[in-house]
């Protein structure tokens, strides 16, 4: 069953403004449950703080990635509506935090850190040159990766990295199209080497298929990076 609400109101124009379009929208009781149950679970983990990180991000996720969005049960049209009035975060951050509780456990969230852990997943999907589906392609606590400290070659696991190390690490993926730089494709290398600066040093470059894959652009960096991509010559 579904319950029906009519929306509209006064009009906006004056008296002789048409009146709004009436709009009915249908609401699936089992739905509108689920909803009311995820948001109990919701406000229950805000209650609780720090310790209910894992249960928080599970329900939020829970709440955006049904089909449909349940947030529209709660009489939202957009999932930046209901993170506004539910979450209070940006949609950016809610997503990376959704991501790091569904491939971490609250066990790890303790030993590792959020922060790290988002930086980590960073560098998975920056080595697979696509966003995670799926199982994670690794252990945390397996993870080692080879970093330059004193100027020696050194292997560290996810703890003793620093946030800076994986960050530079995920840099170079990236620049390299999700390989060793060695063995990147030259046009990939070509795009690469004119992306450079804070803004424009992040951005991702795969070239697979016969097609140019860029990632992680900045909003504002737009402009900048369509005239370094016109500097371009491809072998």
């Amino acid at each position: 069953m579904a319950e029906t609400r009519k929306q509209g109101g006064a009009p906006a124009g004056g008296k002789n403004a048409p009146p709004p379009a009436r709009v009915e929208v249908k609401i699936d009781r089992a739905l509108k449950r689920r909803w009311e149950e995820l948001v109990s679970m919701l406000r229950a983990a805000d209650r609780e703080g720090a310790s209910a990180f894992d249960q928080k991000w599970e329900a939020v996720s829970a709440i955006v990635e049904h089909d449909p969005p349940l947030y529209l049960a709660g009489g939202m049209a957009t999932v930046k509506e209901f993170l506004s009035k539910h979450v209070g975060e940006t949609e950016r951050t809610a997503r990376r935090y959704m991501r790091v509780a569904r491939y971490a456990s609250p066990a790890e969230e303790v030993r590792f850190g959020t922060t790290k852990l988002d930086s980590i997943l960073d560098y998975f999907e920056a080595k697979a040159g696509q966003p995670l589906e799926g199982r994670l392609p690794v252990d945390f606590a397996k993870v080692r990766l080879s970093v330059k400290r004193d100027d020696k070659d050194v292997r560290l696991g996810l703890e003793e990295l620093t946030l800076d190390e994986l960050r530079v690490e995920t840099r170079k993926l990236r620049r390299s199209g999700g390989q060793a730089p060695a063995k990147a494709s030259p046009i990939a290398k070509a795009i690469a080497n004119v992306l450079k600066g804070a803004r424009l040093g992040s951005i991702g470059v795969r070239v697979a298929g016969g097609k140019v894959w860029l990632g992680g652009i900045p909003l504002e960096a737009w402009r900048e990076l369509v005239d370094a991509l016109r500097k371009v010559e491809l072998p």
